[in-house]
C-alpha cells in the first residue's frame, strides 16, 4: 500500500492543502477556487501543473460531485442516504466503486468490486485537519485523493449552502 498524508494549511482564506508521501516529501498540492457557485478544488502536481479539477454539482438534495482528470471526467460522487454511517456511490471511467465512512466521518473505507483498495483517517488536530489515506498497489492514486478531497468537503467544509455540516 502507498501511504499519503495530507494536512491543510492554516490561516487562509481558502482551503488549501498539501499532500505529502511517507517519506515526507511533498508531491501535490491542492486549492479551492475561490468565488464560484459550490466548492471547486483543484490539485497541482510540484511543477504546479493541473491534474484533477473537482467541481461540486448544484441543486442536489445529496451532495455530488464531479471529478475531472487531465481535463477529461473521469468520476462522479455521489452521497447516498443513510443513517448512522455516511456512504458513498462512485460511477468512474475506472468501475464503479463504494465509500464507507463511520458516524463522525473521520474514517472512510473504499472498495471496487467489493475489495478494500484505500482507507482513510482523519487525525484530530485542533487547529488543523490531517488525514492519513492508503491506497492499494495498481489504483489511481489521483483519482483516490480526489475522493478524499471530496469527503472533506462534504463533512468538514460545509454543504456548499452556507451552513457548516458536523457529523
Amino acid at each position: 500500500m502507498k501511504r499519503f498524508y495530507i494536512n491543510e494549511r492554516m490561516f487562509t482564506v481558502r482551503d488549501r492543502f498539501n499532500v505529502y508521501r511517507e517519506d515526507g516529501s511533498m508531491v501535490y498540492e491542492v486549492k479551492e477556487k475561490l468565488f464560484t457557485f459550490g466548492k471547486q478544488y483543484r490539485l497541482f502536481d510540484m511543477s504546479k501543473r493541473q491534474l484533477a479539477f473537482i467541481k461540486q454539482k448544484l441543486f442536489r438534495l445529496l451532495p455530488a460531485y464531479k471529478i475531472y482528470v487531465d481535463g477529461k471526467h473521469m468520476a462522479t460522487v455521489k452521497k447516498k442516504f443513510s443513517v448512522f454511517v455516511n456512504k458513498y456511490a462512485i460511477q468512474s471511467d475506472y468501475g464503479n466503486y463504494r465509500a464507507e465512512g463511520d458516524f463522525l466521518a473521520w474514517d472512510f473505507k473504499i472498495y471496487k468490486d467489493d475489495n478494500l483498495i484505500c482507507t482513510v483517517s482523519k487525525n484530530f488536530d485542533v487547529f488543523r485537519d490531517k488525514y492519513e489515506i492508503a491506497v492499494a498497489e495498481g489504483y489511481n492514486e489521483i483519482l483516490l485523493l480526489c475522493m478524499v478531497i471530496v469527503f472533506d468537503a462534504v463533512h468538514h467544509r460545509g454543504s456548499g449552502h452556507g451552513r457548516r455540516v458536523y457529523r
